[in-house]
């Protein structure tokens, strides 16, 4: 038996509907795929585990002075944190992220 044969189609169309990936046909027809939610995805995929490279680790600005309970000139070790840390004040560094829609 086979992956494709074993797998729940209709729970995984509802999660991808869920999560916006993936738009109804109305009445009855075609799903249509959600380009920009997609990409949105994919790129945090692709970025959301960056900051598990310690020399990426971010330091606290003096402008910001705290950051999730980390004070400016300390580096922020959590990677989930470091990673939020420089989407919210650096987000340029990730041109990946700077280009998604903003909206």
């Amino acid at each position: 038996t086979t992956f494709y044969e074993q797998a729940d189609w209709g729970t995984l169309r509802h999660l991808l509907v869920d999560a916006g990936l993936l738009v109804p046909g109305s009445h009855g027809g075609i799903d249509e795929h959600n380009e920009e939610r997609t990409l949105a995805m994919l790129v945090l995929m692709s970025i959301h585990d960056i900051m598990k490279i310690s020399c990426l680790l971010p330091t606290v600005d003096k402008k910001v002075k705290m950051f999730s309970g980390y004070k400016a000139g300390e580096v922020i070790t959590d990677h989930d944190l470091a990673l939020g840390y420089v989407l919210m004040h650096h987000s340029d560094l990730l041109p990946s992220f700077a280009g998604l829609n903003k909206a």
